[in-house]
Formats: C-alpha cells, structure tokens, sequence
C-alpha cells in the first residue's frame, strides 16, 4: 500500500473547541483594504519569508475574504539574504530575476535579520543596511513605477523566552534596524508593517503563561514556527486595514426575523420547533490548526481571532435553559444552551463547512506556492547558463511549470467562491451514553483492503492513527464503498461516532442503519476535512437495527498520503439511544 509523501499543514491531531463569544469585539477596518483587483504581490525576503508562512497565511487571508478579488501572489524570499544579496545571486540579480520579471504593483520587504550580524550594533553594518535598502526600494520604483511598498520591521531573534546572548541582545539591534524601516516608510509614504513589536507582545504573554513550550514559538531564537508566522500575518495583515470580520448574523427567533446580516445574504427564515434559513456568506473564516500546540498557544496570547477571524451568529428568542443543535447542512456543528445563542459563538472557531471549504483554499495556496518553488528553485535557477541546448529545454519547460500553476490557483479561486448553506437549530438529542456496541463486531467491506492495512481497525476500540489501529478500505476506483459492521442482535440505536485521520482523502461519510442487513435508512451524513484528524457524532431519533453501515460516498480530489480511491476511518462506535 504506497503511501505519497506530500505536505499536509493541518496534519495534527485536531478537534475543533468550541468558543462562544458576542459579537462585540473588533470591528471592520474603517479604512479601505490595501490591496486592489488586478494587484501582482511579491513577498521578498531572508529565510524567514523563504519559509512560506506568514506569507502563505496572508495570502490565503485575501483569497477567502476577498474571493472576487483576482490578486496574483509570488513567494521570493531566499535563505541567508541581506540587502546585498545572498545564495540567489547578487541583490540586482535577485530583483531582476525574483521581482521585477513578475511586474508587482505590490512589494513586501523583510530584510535585517541577517544583515545586523547576529552581533552587537555596529555603525558600519548598519550603514551598509541602509543603504543597500534604499538601493532596493530605488531600483525597484525605477523599473516599476507606481509599485505599492509594504515595509516590514524584521521579527525578532527571540531575547524574551531566553536570556539575551549579550547586553541589550541582538533583538535591541533588529529594533535599530526596524526604526529604520519605519523611518523609511514615513519619508517614502509607504505601508509599514511592524512584526516585531506583534512577536515580542506574543511571546512575553505566552512566557508567562507556558514557559518550556514558548520558547518553541521560535524554537532557534531566529526562525518561527507556524504560530508565529501566525501573529506575523497578522501584523501584515493589520497594515493592510483587513476586516477582522467574516460574516455576522443575528436572528429573532421570537418575532421570525432576521435582525443582522452582514457580508452575507440570508433567506428562507423559519421558526417553530426549529429554526432554520439560508445563508451565503460573501467570505470564508481563515483556518488554523488547532491541533498545533503552538498554534493554540498563539492564539491565546494574541489577538488574532478578534482581529482576523470573526464570524458571529446570534439567536435570540431560544429557551435560556434548553440545550440546542446547529446544524449546517445537515451536519451537527456544536450544542449550546439558548442563553449562549443570545450571546453568541464565533463560527469560525467551529468545524463547519465553510471552514472545510476555506481548508481546501488552504491547500491549494501551498500547492500553487510548492509548484512555484519547485520551478524557481530546482529548474529556473540550477539550470540558468548551461550548455544552449540545456537552456533551449529549460524555455518551455518554465512555460508549462507556469501554466500548470495558473491551474492551481484557477483552483483555488474557484473554491473560495460563496456557497448556499442550510442552517438549522432545533432542540438537541442526547449525547452517547452506555457501552460501544460495535468494539470487537465484526464487519464486512465492499471493497477490503489487499495490504492488510488496518484489518480489524475499524471496531478494534482505539482511536490510534496508527495502520494497525486505522481502518482502510482497498483501492478499487468506484465510489460509493461501504464497510457494514454486525452488531450480532437488533437493538436500539441512537448515536454513531467515527473519525477519520489526518492522512488520506475521506470526504463525506454516510451512516445508515438497517434490522436485516438489506433494507437501509440513513440517519446522517457528514464531509469530513482533509489534512485534519477529525472525529463526528452522528446522533439521531432512536431506531432499531443490527447491522450499521458506514458509506463512503466520495473523496477528495487531492493526494494526502495515499492513494484517493483509499478510504480511511480511525474507529467507529455505536451507541444506544440515551432515551430508546
């Protein structure tokens, strides 16, 4: 069974929590987003930017909060650069090849970090620092006239989680450099994005709260891992005035009315025993990884959700004391008392479909960013001035690299676009109680698995990801499949819990339920995320049966680690009804 060796970002464990916020908090930007229709943006920087975070998260920020927005992204940061230059050749080299070909009406600029010295200040480094930038942001204005600069204050060699190497630490020096770039923002009248101030915030708050795992935010006191990346792309994203908001709701369920609806557009409102309306929001929440202790780590000691990630609904009217499910598209999103609707939740912090949605956005940004890395970095650049033959293979070779990345983004704008969702809320049915009745069942599967991969998985009663433990349908090409486990006596069922790992292309899984084995009702259905271990409750109206089948009705289109024709479960549970 080959398993494909492939990036997957979101691959940690992870459910989402649920987070129940009002809707006050930071509001819109007054001032208009700073990137326009049309707009060609490059990021240029050292290592940091090379490693295609912060930048990644912008740009997968724009893309689902401005999907009608056509905005053309290139990643060209190269490790060890300094305003001279570095290993991708001399500074007029790298602007030439790296910038400059790719017409930008937009540069962002984050040098300094290696142009400091990793020493003390030293007057003659700093004055080369200056003016190398300069000479950056000239040459870039001549060739490009009307570029728009994004200025950002290098981030910093972390001094906060670990005790400065010398007096004042090298991050006091980057801080010297910074106030230049600031300076140099203000006199040219360019955007000015500040990383440092933003990173150094998030890292004493989280230092204090967890010591041992802050010093991880930037785990060689240079490079961040993804949650600071996370504060970075805030910090440039706050610079170009981006709305922190998604899409707010708010609904009377009293009075049947929809009292808020901003950035969306909601219809069909019903009330009675369930309340229920359709909903086309204009934006798609930005998706984090929750299962990334650094991650949540960041998030808690920042400002990021109030800032970037607002997607409140609320209900009122709903019986204060009574618990109620959300679901969206006949799908259960979370369970909240009716005092907690009036309050209400940040969707965004919840598994919904439009985060799955937003998390394939996600993955086609890295992909589109890995095909242009892979064309810049192992054939453009390697093989620039080898023999005329090896040149005359390399002009199409980069032309067709570059059409199948139109491809990918042309993907990726395509699944950014606004989608109908169906909302319900009605009161919720009891959570699973009692025995698993399905450990240890056995079951029958319409297309078994060859590699002995997970044989046995699938009601084996642990939750480990592991082969052993995972479940995996074969790899025939047809869809639907199905795995029937035999409860071995008809019996009263109520709730069905499955997961899905964080490798392997799962979509959407289907459960029914049937007394002979022949004659099947389903009871729910639910698109599971690729990228992301995640786990659902299927609950439903008490019915009996003896035999429960999962359907695994498609898959997504992209290679996460295996096969996609391979459908993967981490374990199934079947529970009685809390009430038969």
């Amino acid at each position: 069974m080959h398993r494909y060796h492939c990036f997957a970002w979101a691959a940690g464990a992870a459910l989402f929590s649920v987070s129940v916020a009002g809707v006050a908090g930071a509001q819109t930007s007054p001032s208009p987003f700073a990137l326009r229709d049309g707009d060609r943006v490059v990021f240029y920087g050292d290592s940091i930017t090379d490693q295609r975070l912060y930048t990644t998260f912008a740009e997968d920020y724009v893309v689902t909060r401005f999907s009608r927005l056509n905005i053309k992204f290139v990643h060209s940061g190269w490790g060890g650069d300094r305003v001279t230059g570095g290993g991708g050749g001399p500074i007029d080299l790298r602007l030439r090849r790296d910038v400059l070909v790719y017409k930008p009406t937009v540069m962002t600029i984050m040098l300094g970090m290696n142009d400091g010295g990793y020493q003390a200040f030293n007057q003659g480094t700093f004055d080369t620092f200056t003016n190398g930038y300069a000479h950056i942001l000239d040459t870039v204005q001549k060739a490009a006239p009307g570029v728009r600069f994004t200025l950002i204050e290098p981030s910093p060699s972390d001094d906060v989680t670990r005790a400065p190497k010398f007096d004042g630490g090298y991050n006091g020096v980057l801080a010297r450099y910074g106030a230049y770039v600031t300076e140099t923002a203000g006199t040219r009248k360019q955007i000015v994005a500040d990383f440092n101030t933003a990173m150094v915030a998030m890292l004493a708050t989280a230092n204090a709260a967890d010591p041992n795992l802050a010093q991880q935010l930037i785990p060689d006191r240079i490079h961040p891992s993804a949650g600071g990346h996370l504060i970075m792309a805030e910090a440039l994203l706050k610079a170009w005035h981006a709305p922190s908001l998604v899409a707010a709701v708010r609904i009377d369920a009293a009075s049947g009315k929809t009292v808020q609806a901003d950035n969306t557009q909601v219809s069909n409102l019903k009330t009675g025993a369930v309340v229920s309306w359709d909903e086309r929001d204009a934006a798609l929440p930005m998706v984090v990884d929750p299962g990334d202790p650094l991650v949540r780590l960041a998030l808690k000691s920042s400002d990021f959700t109030d800032a970037l990630n607002r997607e409140p609904l609320r209900v009122t009217g709903l019986s204060a004391a009574k618990r109620y499910t959300l679901r969206i598209d006949n799908s259960d999103v979370t369970d909240l008392t009716g005092a907690e609707f009036a309050r209400g939740v940040n969707l965004a912090t919840l598994p919904t479909p439009m985060a799955r949605q937003a998390l394939i956005v996600l993955s086609l940004t890295r992909e589109h960013n890995d095909q242009h890395f892979a064309r810049w970095r192992t054939f453009q650049v390697p093989l620039d001035g080898h023999s005329p033959a090896v040149g005359q293979a390399l002009a199409p070779l980069l032309v067709a690299l570059d059409a199948e990345e139109d491809q990918t983004v042309a993907r990726q704008h395509a699944a950014a676009q606004p989608v109908m969702h169906h909302y319900e809320i009605a009161v919720a049915l009891p959570p699973p109680t009692g025995a698993n009745l399905a450990q240890g069942k056995p079951y029958v599967v319409s297309d078994p698995n060859v590699y002995n991969f997970g044989i046995g998985g699938l009601t084996d009663g642990s939750w480990d990801t592991s082969p052993p433990h995972t479940f995996a349908t074969g790899e025939a090409a047809g869809f639907p499949k199905t795995a029937t486990i035999d409860l071995g006596a008809p019996t009263n069922v109520g709730a069905v819990v499955v997961g899905v790992p964080p490798f392997g292309s799962t979509k959407t899984i289907a459960v029914s339920v049937s007394a002979d084995g022949q004659a099947f009702k389903e009871v729910g259905r639910y698109v599971f995320s690729v990228h992301r271990e995640e786990k659902h409750v299927y609950r439903f109206p008490s019915i009996s049966g003896r035999y429960v089948r999962l359907t695994y009705v498609d898959h997504y289109d992209e290679q996460a680690g295996f096969s996609v024709n391979f459908a993967f479960t981490t374990e199934a549970e079947v529970y009685a009804s809390a009430n038969p």
